[in-house]
């Protein structure tokens, strides 16, 4: 299938509110931070004289033009407010997709041990090393970008042996596979996008990690007792889907850590989720933050019994650690 990348050059401010319109439209959404290309060996550097560029992608199929349509218009009203500029559409063959971008992903150090290493690069392994070996595909997560890397450093940070750990929106699964490395019992990984499940899956399976780590599609969610969807403003869920499953503690039980890179509106809208999800000494990171948005955040949380424990920052970016208040 031929495929048509939808790109948008976005200021740092404006980064999160256009992967939320990509997302909600495409299949899956990938952030390119500007970053000075590096050694194979070495952390990106950011270029700070350019922009990101966020993309997602559309099948070529025959309702190619009104999506099109559709994320123009969205982003023609959101760049009244932000900075934000469409770059020209392209089509593109998958396997030229899959393969273009190769170049650019290097071998990433991340934290103390973590060390990300694609698929198609070979890296002799140091003592003390947690390797996570990793083909992102269309999928968010490759540790280039800012989000990732401080919630792989949490991960680093908070997960212990025997710990069961659940990460929402997780992608290409990076974040689960490199808390099974530090000895997880078990974790489960929820995407809304069916793009992300099977990449995620097969990650997993190329870390032999299946049996650990168990990929669903859906998200967390809760219910009042008429049957209502407490967390139906979720604008995350792409449009394509109608809906998607939601999971909650008589589904899934509760958990160590609790892991959420997605977007700071989202963590917002989840924050009711998260609480009957955690353990009662539990830590939720919530990452994807811009930090303009993350005031949501605060008093979503705040409103709901989590308190915030921990706060780490990358450029613009946030991840927030949180407990239960009365934990």
């Amino acid at each position: 299938m031929d495929w048509i990348e939808i790109a948008v050059a976005a200021d740092d401010e404006a980064v999160e509110a256009v992967a939320e319109v990509l997302r909600t439209h495409g299949y899956g959404v990938a952030i390119d931070e500007p970053f000075l290309q590096p050694r194979l060996d070495e952390a990106p550097v950011r270029d700070p004289s350019r922009r990101a560029i966020v993309k997602t992608y559309i099948p070529d199929d025959a309702a190619a033009s009104q999506v099109q349509r559709t994320i123009d218009e969205s982003l023609w009203h959101l760049a009244q407010l932000r900075a934000v500029e469409p770059l020209p559409p392209r089509t593109i063959a998958e396997e030229d997709w899959a393969n273009a971008w190769k170049s650019f992903f290097p071998v990433l150090h991340i934290g103390q041990r973590t060390v990300i290493v694609p698929a198609w690069r070979r890296h002799r392994r140091r003592d003390g090393e947690l390797i996570v070996r990793l083909d992102p595909g269309l999928a968010f997560g490759t540790g280039m970008h800012p989000t990732t890397r401080l919630c792989l450093s949490a991960v680093e940070a908070l997960v212990q042996v025997d710990d069961r750990v659940l990460d929402v929106g997780t992608g290409s699964g990076v974040l689960a596979i490199a808390a099974a490395r530090l000895g997880a019992r078990s974790t489960i990984g929820l995407d809304i996008d069916p793009v992300a499940v099977s990449t995620a899956r097969k990650n997993i399976a190329m870390n032999s990690l299946s049996r650990t780590i168990d990929v669903r599609e859906g998200s967390i969610g809760t219910l009042d007792r008429n049957g209502a969807d407490l967390t139906a403003d979720w604008i995350g869920v792409p449009a394509r889907h109608g809906g998607t499953p939601r999971f909650g503690p008589d589904e899934l039980g509760a958990f160590d850590v609790i892991l959420a890179n997605v977007t700071a509106r989202v963590n917002a809208a989840l924050a009711p989720a998260f609480v009957p999800l955690l353990a009662p000494r539990g830590r939720l990171v919530a990452s994807g933050i811009i930090e303009d948005a993350a005031h949501l955040v605060d008093e979503a949380f705040d409103g709901v019994g989590l308190k915030i424990v921990d706060r780490q920052q990358e450029g613009d970016w946030l991840a927030i650690t949180a407990v239960l208040r009365d934990g």
